[in-house]
């Protein structure tokens, strides 16, 4: 009856959990497309992925806050950042071009989360700035798989 290839549509959120800890987050809207629906509705669990690329379930009896948020910022990244001048584009964040095939999209997805996975820092004694960093990159260039039907 569903087409398997239909995307379900996200957006980012930034929820913060009844133990205090926030984070940014991935979230699975509704057919209306609303984050406020997402929550608001009667199910008592929300679909999110994390900024590392899980993909969790989490009851909503957990989250004690939620609000939308921007995709995270990479500001050491000059040469991404001055080609993403209007918002946050999928296309600029992977380094292809609109025109881009499916492979390709998956091989610049995968050459740069090689590059900026902050699993590949976690043994080095990094500043927490460096870490950062690595984490809102990886929440960027995983958003903008998603996007682009990664």
């Amino acid at each position: 009856m569903f087409s398997s290839s239909a995307q379900s549509q996200r957006a980012l959120a930034k929820i913060t959990l009844v133990d205090g800890k926030s984070q940014i987050v991935s979230v699975k809207l509704p057919m209306s497309g609303k984050l406020t629906d997402a929550f608001n509705n009667s199910e008592a669990f929300i679909d999110i992925i994390t900024g590392d690329g899980t993909q969790q379930v989490i009851n909503k009896a957990t989250v004690a806050r939620a609000e939308a948020a921007d995709p995270p910022r990479a500001g050491l990244n000059q040469q991404r950042r001055s080609s993403d001048k209007s918002g946050f584009n999928p296309y600029a964040v992977l380094g292809v071009e609109k025109s881009a095939s499916a492979d390709e999209l998956r091989q610049a997805f995968l050459a740069l989360v090689k590059t900026y996975h902050p699993d590949r820092f976690a043994s080095f004694d990094l500043p927490q700035e460096m870490k950062d960093y690595a984490a809102a990159m990886q929440a960027r260039i995983n958003m903008a798989y998603q996007q682009l039907g990664g």
